[in-house]
Order: C-alpha cells, then sequence, then structure tokens
C-alpha cells in the first residue's frame, strides 16, 4: 500500500515540477544561485504522506536510522535535517534529498495563493523580490493576465491529500513529519516480512 501512494505522491510531483519548469520558461523567474534560506526556516510543516517517497528512499539506500536519530536529536523541532547550509555564505545551501523532497519545498515561490479578491497572486520568495524585482513584477503582471500559469499552492495540496485522506491531512513541522512516515513504512515494512 504504502509504496503505490509513493509513486503516485512522486507521480504528482512529477506533475508539479513540471508545471514550474515552464512557469520558469516563461517568466525567468528562478532562484538566486545556490540559495537555500528557504530551507533555514524552523517553520516549514508538512505531511507525513508528502514524505513517504522520501522514507523509502531513506530505507532503500540503508540509512534511515541516521537521519531518524538527527530528528529525534533535534526533538523533531528546527531547521529541515535534510538542509546543509553553506558554510561559507549565509543564506546559501543545499537539499541532501532535493530529488525525493516535499511539495511545499517544490512549489515556494513559484506557485500561487488566492489574493483577498480570489485571484491568483504569486507567494513569492523575499530572496526573489530583492534579487528580482522587474522579473517579479513582470511575472505578477503576466500571472494577472493569464500569460503565466504557475501550480496553485492549494490545487496542489488538496491532491497529494486525496491519496491518503488519514495520513495526508496533518500538518506538522517537517522534521517530525519524517519521524511519522518512518514509523508508517516501518510498520508497513514489518507486516510485509510477516506475511511473506
Amino acid at each position: 500500500m504504502d509504496l503505490d501512494i509513493a509513486h503516485r505522491v512522486m507521480g504528482l510531483y512529477a506533475q508539479i515540477d513540471r508545471q514550474i519548469e515552464q512557469f520558469q520558461a516563461t517568466t525567468q523567474l528562478c532562484c538566486p544561485s545556490g540559495c537555500g534560506q528557504c530551507c533555514e526556516s524552523p517553520d516549514i510543516e508538512v505531511t507525513p504522506l508528502e514524505m513517504l517517497p522520501l522514507v523509502l528512499e531513506l530505507f532503500r539506500r540503508g540509512d534511515v536510522d541516521q537521519w531518524l536519530e538527527l530528528s529525534e536529536a533535534a526533538d523533531h523541532q528546527g531547521s529541515c535535517v535534510f538542509y546543509e547550509p553553506d558554510p561559507l555564505v549565509s543564506g546559501n545551501g543545499r537539499c541532501q534529498v532535493y530529488t525525493w523532497r516535499p511539495s511545499l519545498c517544490r512549489l515556494f515561490g513559484f506557485s500561487t495563493a488566492p489574493d483577498k479578491n480570489g485571484q491568483p497572486r504569486l507567494a513569492a520568495c523575499i530572496r526573489h523580490k530583492q534579487a528580482e524585482p522587474q522579473i517579479m513584477a513582470q511575472t505578477q503582471m503576466a500571472i494577472a493576465n493569464g500569460t503565466a500559469h504557475a501550480p496553485s499552492l492549494s490545487e496542489a495540496t488538496q491532491q497529494i491529500l486525496a491519496l491518503d485522506p488519514s495520513f495526508g491531512s496533518q500538518m506538522m513541522p517537517i522534521n517530525k513529519a519524517l519521524s511519522a512516515a518512518i514509523e508508517r513504512v516501518g510498520f508497513w515494512l514489518q507486516m510485509q516480512q510477516h506475511t511473506t
């Protein structure tokens, strides 16, 4: 069951990635080189469902215990345990599990949310605004007039939730979501061993 859901989550991630690539090609909006400032936030929340593909990959690699220990050592709080800050450039860094990152990490700075009038508005990143003010203004205008289409954060969230409403509805700090997904996959793998 978890394998199928994880594959379906990754399918949605591939769809999101294609939408973002097309949006970036249309608008020329991109993250500053090496930027990881969004990953430094201690307030990133995702669902355990979004972490399933990553957790299955960690079990496959055999290093799930290492990451669970890091998450537990941080008391499941703070910045994502997978973020590796650049020791030389403040605000820069990299995700150590980029391919399997959750939807919020994919969509941040490249998705829309409705404004007070219900119109799509780019949920922009502060570094985008600072580094590319002209491109940001052009991008907002392109979204408003319908010539650029960014993924909708709420639609992506709903699509993922629909895959498993019981496991995809509870938002929690990213490190806690990691632990919850590890627990579920570990239980599922144990059940698989007992039935074979």
